[in-house]
C-alpha cells in the first residue's frame, strides 16, 4: 500500500509514516502535484493505485461520486499539531490501513471529541460511499430530447 500525503498536510508527515509504519508515503509536494486540482490528484492516484490522505471534503466528496480506486484516507480532526496528529495516527493509522486494505473505499480518522449534544464521535469510522448516479439525469434528458 502506498499512501499519497495531501497538500493540507505536513510533507514531513510521509517520512514519519514510512519511518513508523513501514509502509511507502510520499507527499504530493514531491510528485510534482502541490498547486494540482484535487480532480486531477485523484485522477492520478488512480492511475497510480494508491491510497489519498487528505483534510479535504473533495476527496471523499470526489469517492462517493466517482467511486475508488482510489481509496481515501480522510483526516477530520481539524487544525492541529503535527505532534498532535501524530499521536491520533498512532492511535488509529494501523486500523483505518486494515480497513483499507479489506477494501473500504472511505475511512474517516478523527479526534474524538464531546460535541454540544452529548453524543461522543467515533475516531474511526469506514463509511462506503454511495455513488451518485446519473441514471436520474440521463432518463429525464433523454425523455426531454424529441425524436
Amino acid at each position: 500500500m502506498i499512501l499519497w500525503i495531501d497538500a493540507q498536510l505536513s510533507p514531513a508527515l510521509a517520512r514519519w509514516i514510512q519511518d513508523t509504519f513501514h509502509i511507502e508515503a510520499q507527499a504530493v509536494r514531491d510528485l510534482g502535484l502541490r498547486h494540482a486540482p484535487d480532480p486531477v490528484i485523484f485522477k492520478a492516484a488512480r492511475k497510480a493505485g494508491v491510497v489519498v490522505m487528505s483534510k479535504d471534503e473533495d476527496f471523499r466528496l470526489l469517492v462517493e461520486r466517482l467511486g475508488p480506486p482510489p481509496q481515501v484516507l480522510w483526516i477530520t480532526c481539524g487544525n492541529t499539531s503535527n505532534t498532535r496528529l501524530r499521536a491520533i495516527l498512532t492511535k488509529h493509522l494501523p486500523t483505518a490501513l486494515a480497513l483499507l486494505q479489506r477494501g473500504e473505499p472511505l475511512v474517516e480518522i478523527s479526534d474524538a471529541y464531546m460535541p454540544p449534544q452529548g453524543k461522543k464521535r467515533p475516531a474511526l469510522r469506514a463509511t462506503r460511499p454511495r455513488p451518485r448516479g446519473n441514471s436520474e439525469k440521463r432518463g429525464r434528458s433523454q425523455s426531454g430530447r424529441s425524436g
